[in-house]
């Protein structure tokens, strides 16, 4: 994998926890880590990536998918960036694909209104 995967993974991983609620030990207890520090090292690119029976563990302990630790578009975009892009993407008369589109957003929101 490239340095930016690493890099993205980082901050994915950052952001989630953060949003979370969680300090750095937190998560640590959750995913069952007993040596303090494992996530500050995979935060600051000490440890590159953990293996994935780990990431496993950390996106179970974030409640999201392994897949959801390495999707950072849109992550710097402030609100109207990211209207703008959705209003792009739903620019279209394609109902089925507007359809698609609804219950994803459907489906997301009720995900993350946990």
């Amino acid at each position: 994998m490239s340095s930016n995967v690493f890099k993205s993974f980082r901050k994915q991983l950052k952001l989630l926890r953060e949003a979370r609620g969680l300090k750095q030990h937190e998560l640590e207890t959750k995913i069952g880590k007993v040596q303090p520090g494992y996530i500050s090292r995979v935060e600051t690119g000490r440890i590159k990536t953990p293996p994935l029976r780990m990431q496993e563990k950390i996106a179970s302990a974030l409640e999201v998918s392994v897949s959801d630790l390495f999707f950072v578009e849109g992550l710097d975009d402030n609100a109207e960036v990211l209207r703008a892009r959705i209003h792009a993407l739903t620019a279209t008369d394609d109902v089925a694909q507007l359809r698609t589109f609804y219950r994803l957003m459907l489906v997301s929101r009720e995900k993350y209104s946990k």
